[in-house]
């Protein structure tokens, strides 16, 4: 079982101990092999090839997934990897490394899964090595001629993947990439429009099943569209929480967005009360057309006041969208700790220095629709 290391990136390369890999090479293709990291060809002049049954990379390999700097030792036939931290010593011929920290004594040596090698004046070391240590999962297909790595959860990487992690539906030249991957946390994004780059330090969580959402569209009424990142943070029961990025990119301007929680906590007033054995809701919305409503939840009054509270808590679940040029947000209003009425649905307008709160409306559930007084 490989061991998940969640320290610093150096302490993630080299701590715990070396597991079993899950690497299939009993029917591996012919030589020559190529490597393949996030979905990018790397070393080419550094070929994986296997040895007693082993199938291995190269050392180099390693600086795609951490900033550290390698130096050969030639009389004595080491390769030492530092970082301002630690150094790390491999040795080829022996299975196992040498680690010392930089700032303070000692150190430990840590077993490798099959012994270091040096092949054409380059260092290499077990694929299984690089999947136990990082997390990493390492692929050999069969009667394929590439092995292909992909960082793990707990892996860090500094490259940039080839492939998009969202990609506008409207125009294929507008994509979103990942600028570094650590552990669970992407940190940073490079958007790309037609051709042009930026970076951006979003640092949001890897959520694999709820992937960035990319949207290009005219927003703020100018005339040329803006690129909307939507992120997902979180999801649990009951509640979703997500975050908007609007930018021009013709100036790879971000512009402000309030958040929809606290823009419809500001826009909506609510009271709960007891009516004999009903609770009454009554929600007053405020912006360009205000507009009240009166639910009546039958036969709740026995829960009192104490359940339901004395206003109901917006924001639990939020997803943003982008539809027909306008940025949208929908995000719920509950009663008591988990019952939800209905939505918020806010609509965001061009303001002063960004986008503003314009109108909202509420949206009740087609299970509470009958609770709304005509």
């Amino acid at each position: 079982m490989k061991k998940l290391i969640a320290a610093s990136a150096i302490a993630l390369l080299f701590a715990g101990h070396a597991a079993v890999s899950s690497i299939n090479i009993a029917h591996s293709a012919p030589a020559p092999l190529s490597l393949v990291v996030d979905g990018q060809a790397v070393l080419p002049q550094a070929p994986p090839f296997r040895s007693n049954g082993v199938l291995y990379i190269p050392a180099r390999a390693l600086l795609e997934y951490f900033p550290v700097q390698l130096q050969w030792n030639n009389s004595r036939k080491q390769l030492t990897l530092s970082t301002s931290w630690d150094k790390t010593v491999l040795t080829p011929g022996s299975a196992s490394m040498q680690v010392s920290y930089t700032q303070t004594d000692g150190g430990y040596n840590e077993e490798l899964d099959a012994p270091v090698l040096l092949k054409a004046g380059r260092v290499y070391i077990a694929a299984a090595s690089l999947d136990s240590l990082t997390g990493a999962v390492t692929e050999l297909k069969t009667g394929g001629s590439r092995v292909t790595v992909t960082p793990g959860d707990v892996s860090t990487t500094v490259r940039v993947p080839a492939a998009p992690l969202a990609v506008a539906d409207n125009n294929a030249k507008v994509k979103l990439y990942a600028a570094l991957k650590d552990g669970n946390t992407y940190k940073g994004f490079i958007l790309e429009v037609n051709g042009r780059k930026q970076r951006f330090n979003w640092n949001v969580p890897r959520d694999y099943s709820h992937p960035p959402q990319l949207f290009y569209a005219d927003i703020d009424a100018d005339g040329k569209p803006e690129a909307t990142v939507v992120f997902t943070l979180g999801t649990g029961t009951s509640v979703v929480a997500q975050e908007v990025h609007v930018v021009k990119p013709e100036q790879w301007k971000e512009l402000s967005v309030p958040a929809a929680d606290k823009a419809a906590a500001a826009a909506v007033s609510s009271s709960i009360s007891i009516d004999q054995n009903d609770v009454l809701l009554k929600l007053d919305l405020k912006g360009p057309t205000p507009s009240k409503v009166t639910m009546r939840i039958p036969d709740r009054a026995e829960d009192g006041l104490k359940y339901f509270g004395k206003t109901a808590a917006i924001g639990a679940v939020t997803y943003y969208t982008v539809e027909k040029n306008k940025l949208l947000a929908d995000t719920s209003l509950m009663l008591g700790m988990s019952e939800s009425m209905g939505t918020l649905r806010l609509e965001y307008k061009a303001g002063l220095t960004g986008m503003e709160s314009g109108s909202i409306t509420f949206e009740p559930h087609d299970t509470t629709e009958a609770f709304v007084e005509k």
